[in-house]
Formats: structure tokens, sequence, C-alpha cells
């Protein structure tokens, strides 16, 4: 697990460090605070390789037929103020005290691609991102992505990290995708987890199944009712379905949650932490979600500030310095935050 990380010319952050991470965070904070970016880089600080950046290319609507139209510009927004003369540093350290390093590199010339020959980047535009990871300035573990006028090219090298899943706010997983994790969860005798999750939103929900009508996806069954596709039921359902599943599926993993709250009604919100809390303790997950909801950070206050699962709950604030502009990652402690919510104190997550 991340206890910590440094962040440089990375995104909106010029320098940012954040610290006393914990196996749940929720971070909160006003719109353009780094958020999203935060996750962002601390998949690629567990995930460093050329399939996070075309995620994350994705997720900002850069898509591989741009990346060949516009190879040198196609990671313009990866850097600070678009400046790919500097490299980005993201550096970790987790809670066993392991240091995690990731240097990306911006590069033109591909000068030492003896893989490739000349003929092939001939009169094209072309441009590479190398990311080098592991010992601080060790450059012989590297993963490299090229993109050019004759496409888009890899190369990868296989990672003993962690696995890290980030669940974006506002795209959904795939109908066929979500079944088969159900369906995996149901080969390991865990499938009736997501049944009691369910449940805590409609206590009238009593089977969840995958069935193949055309394609493959989960169907709910209310009592008195028939089979009903889980698409049906609305954002949350299908949003905490997303999440659950991939907990239950990937022990020893992190999963990154942006907008922890859509979709999720205020009056499920402590059911919800209070489940996070248990099967992230017993599936040895950490979970870092955003959120802009006051409500959901209520919530979370109300269901660790005097229970078990305080020791495993940190709430963040991000925010840009009055003076230097630069991005914080402040540590609140749940007693001021407790405080703060009681005395209608701003929350710069309203």
């Amino acid at each position: 697990m991340i206890q910590s990380i440094d962040i440089q010319n990375f995104r909106c952050f010029h320098h940012t460090t954040g610290k006393d991470f914990s196996r749940i965070n929720l971070i909160g904070g006003k719109n353009n605070a780094g958020k999203t970016a935060l996750l962002e880089a601390l998949l690629l600080l567990n995930k460093p390789n050329v399939q996070s950046i075309t995620t994350l290319s994705k997720l900002r609507s850069i898509d591989s037929d741009f990346m060949a139209s516009f190879p040198k510009k196609s990671w313009d927004n990866l850097f600070f103020n678009q400046n790919k003369q500097k490299p980005i540093l993201i550096e970790g350290v987790t809670r066993t005290a392991k240091k995690r390093n990731l240097e990306i590199v911006y590069d033109e010339l591909l000068e030492d691609w003896n893989e490739y020959k000349e003929s092939e980047f001939e009169d094209t535009s072309k441009a590479a991102l190398h990311l080098y990871y592991g010992e601080k300035g060790d450059k012989t573990k590297r993963n490299s992505i090229i993109s050019s006028e004759t496409g888009i090219r890899f190369r990868s090298s296989r990672l003993a990290f962690e696995n890290t899943q980030l669940i974006p706010a506002l795209i959904k997983i795939n109908n066929e995708n979500l079944a088969e994790l159900f369906d995996k969860a149901k080969l390991e005798g865990k499938a009736d987890v997501l049944l009691q999750v369910f449940q805590l939103i409609d206590d009238s929900i009593e089977k969840v199944e995958t069935l193949s009508v055309g394609k493959s996806a989960i169907y709910l069954k209310r009592k008195g009712e028939n089979y009903t596709p889980l698409t049906l039921f609305g954002d949350a359902m299908n949003k905490v379905a997303d999440f659950i599943l991939r907990i239950i599926n990937k022990r020893s993993s992190t999963i990154l949650i942006d907008e922890i709250e859509n979709g999720i009604h205020h009056t499920n919100q402590e059911k919800l932490w209070e489940m996070l809390f248990k099967l992230a303790k017993a599936f040895d997950v950490q979970i870092f979600a955003t959120t802009h909801s006051a409500e959901m950070i209520t919530s979370f206050k109300n269901i660790t500030i005097d229970s078990e699962y305080r020791e495993d709950a940190r709430y963040f604030e991000m925010a840009r310095h009055e003076v230097s502009n630069e991005i914080t990652i402040n540590k609140i402690p749940i007693d001021a935050l407790e405080y703060k919510l009681n005395h209608n104190k701003p929350l710069r997550g309203e």
C-alpha cells in the first residue's frame, strides 16, 4: 500500500506531496484542485506501463487517430504547463518502506531505438514517451510508446507491481465485462458479497445472476418479480457493482474511484462506507476515492469517528496555496473534520 507520494511536472502539479495515506483515503476539493490528476499519478506509480498511458489518454479524449495525426502533441497535457523539456517524476513510499520511482521522459529523436530502422520513420513526424521505473536513476527498466504518422508502437516490460484499477467518474464498465467479473466472483464463492451490497441499497433484491439473453449481463430479482437487467436499476447499482467486484476479484490491489458519490443516494452512503471498510480489510485492498459531496464526506466521518475503522481512514483536502499557487494535499484528522462539519465550517469538497 502507498503511504506517501511526491509528484513533479505532472498534469496540474508543479511539485506536490501527499503523506500518511492509509487503507481507505477520501479526497475532497473544489473543481480543478487536482483530485482526478492525483488518481492518475497513483495509477502510473503502481502500473508504469504503456497501457496506463493509453488509458489516461482515452479518458482525456486523446485517441490513437489523434496520436497518429499529431505525434508531437500526443502527450502535451501530461506535463505541467505542457513543458515536455522537464521529465515527470513520481515517487512513492509503501507502508513497508519500499520506494517506488517513476520518471517519464518525452523524446523526439528515438536515437537509441535500434529495433526500428530509420526508414520506418523517414519523413514522418514522430515522438516517444519513455517510462523508467525502479531505483532512482535506473535507466534499465523502461516501457515506451511511440506515436508517428505510420501508427502507434509499444515496448513493454513485465511488471511485478501490485494490481491497480482506475474507475472514472463518468465512464461505465461494459455490461459484458461486468458480468464476467461477477462470474469470476461466483466461481470463487464470493457472489453473495455483491448480493449483500445490493441489499443495502434495495432490501427487496433476493437474487443476482448472469444471464445470456443476447449478450451476457447481470440480472437482479426482487421478491415477487421477474429478473430485470442491472442496467435498469440506475447508476448507483451499476457503479457499486463495478468497484465491489473489482475489490473481491483482486486481492492485495489498489482501487482508484473518481467521484465516488455519483448516483448514490445520501441515505445509503454510510452503509456503503461500512461495507467498503470491511471488504478492503478482508481482501487487503487500498482505496483512494475523490468526492465533491459534503454529504459523502459527512457519511465517511460518521462511520469512522468512533469505530474500529478509524485507524484505516484518512480524509484529505486538495487546494491551491494562496501565495505559491502550488496544489497542496492536506490531511484533515477525523476529529477536526467533525468539528468543521458540526460548526458549519467550509469544506473544500462542497
